[in-house]
């Protein structure tokens, strides 16, 4: 499915184009805020290429995302959250993905919010994380995933 460095700092997709890749932790959170950064530095970006947390109670997670709940942001900027086979589009986006752009995505798992910061990167190749970002959007998740819970269709 593809390859990681040995520091984990860089995944490169091999093979399996048009399949979801899902590149994970060696561990489950379940409190807390977590923080992603993700940069797509070449190939081109499809309609289904996007950032997201997927909500799993054990590794590896379903890869088949009708059998996944995960909140994400898509290619066109749109804040998305999936409940298996039903997905939800929030009125929150950010401005469309574009090839070198950073996406950082942080999670406050206790408060139940996330945020989607869109960095364009410097000659460095890293965001300049003191400015501000291009584009941000937050969504707050929690309603959700307590119908969901209720429903006894998800238990988080």
């Amino acid at each position: 499915m593809g390859i990681v460095q040995p520091d984990f700092r860089q995944f490169t997709k091999v093979g399996y184009e048009g399949r979801l890749s899902v590149v994970s932790e060696s561990q489950v959170h379940q409190d807390g805020l977590q923080r992603y950064l993700v940069q797509f530095t070449s190939g081109e970006l499809s309609r289904a290429d996007g950032v997201g947390f997927v909500f799993s109670q054990r590794l590896p997670c379903a890869k088949n995302i009708q059998r996944i709940v995960s909140i994400f942001v898509n290619q066109r900027g749109r804040i998305c959250m999936r409940a298996f086979a039903e997905l939800e589009r929030a009125s929150a986006f950010v401005k469309p993905l574009e090839l070198g752009d950073c996406v950082e995505m942080a999670i406050d798992l206790t408060n139940q919010v996330c945020c989607f910061n869109i960095w364009e990167c410097t000659d460095s190749g890293w965001p300049d994380l003191t400015g501000k970002p291009a584009s941000s959007a937050e969504l707050n998740f929690g309603g959700r995933m307590s119908s969901l819970s209720q429903a006894g269709s998800w238990h988080g």
